[in-house]
């Protein structure tokens, strides 16, 4: 019989590769849940491998990293903002919902897809498309 595998401390793993105090909260936020949860459960709520986690909880993660700072954010934190058609929403639902293509599955998917790819909205990270791109 294999003994239990050890268990891994996120929250020092964090701390070990940012610094105890220059860690920001929203990894040491990031690394609190993976301890709660588990790191495949918590990638799932974020929209992010286990791999992502690690990377960014060692601090070695390539990728945009802003971006998962505002999936964290949203999802772990409460952070909001005001979308434009939909009123108040969680950041990281702000950042799937830029994701989506639109499906014509309603008039709301459909005024979300081309709002977010307007240049009006202050939140999203798309770059505007003209007029003719987004029939």
């Amino acid at each position: 019989m294999r003994p239990p595998a050890k268990k891994v401390d996120y929250l020092a793993k964090a701390r070990a590769a940012w610094g105890d105090d220059a860690t920001p909260d929203w990894v040491e936020e990031l690394a609190k849940e993976a301890n709660r949860i588990t790191a495949v459960a918590l990638s799932k709520r974020i929209g992010y491998s286990g791999s992502v986690i690690s990377y960014v909880l060692s601090r070695s993660y390539s990728g945009d990293i802003a971006r998962v700072e505002a999936k964290v954010r949203g999802a772990l934190m409460g952070m909001t903002v005001d979308c434009l058609i939909v009123g108040e929403i969680g950041r990281d639902r702000c950042l799937d919902e830029q994701k989506m293509g639109n499906t014509g599955a309603s008039s709301i998917r459909t005024k979300l897809f081309r709002e977010c790819r307007s240049g009006r909205c202050p939140h999203s990270r798309l770059a505007p498309e003209s007029d003719d791109a987004q029939s």
